[in-house]
């Protein structure tokens, strides 16, 4: 799972609905007083695309 925020009221550079994807940022955004004005959102991580091996069903 990927943790982004979510900003829910603004405060410094960033505007409500910014969505905040750095883990640096994160980190520090969670250990500060700011934590009030996000909501953690965790999303899948991406699945690798790529070539699907069907020589298994053969």
């Amino acid at each position: 799972m990927n943790t982004t925020l979510v900003v829910v009221r603004a405060f410094g550079s960033h505007a409500k609905g910014d969505v905040i994807t750095d883990a640096a940022a994160i980190a520090i955004i969670l250990a500060s007083e700011q934590v009030q004005n996000v909501v953690r959102v965790l999303t899948p991580a991406p699945v690798a695309s790529g070539p699907v091996n069907s020589a298994a069903g053969s």
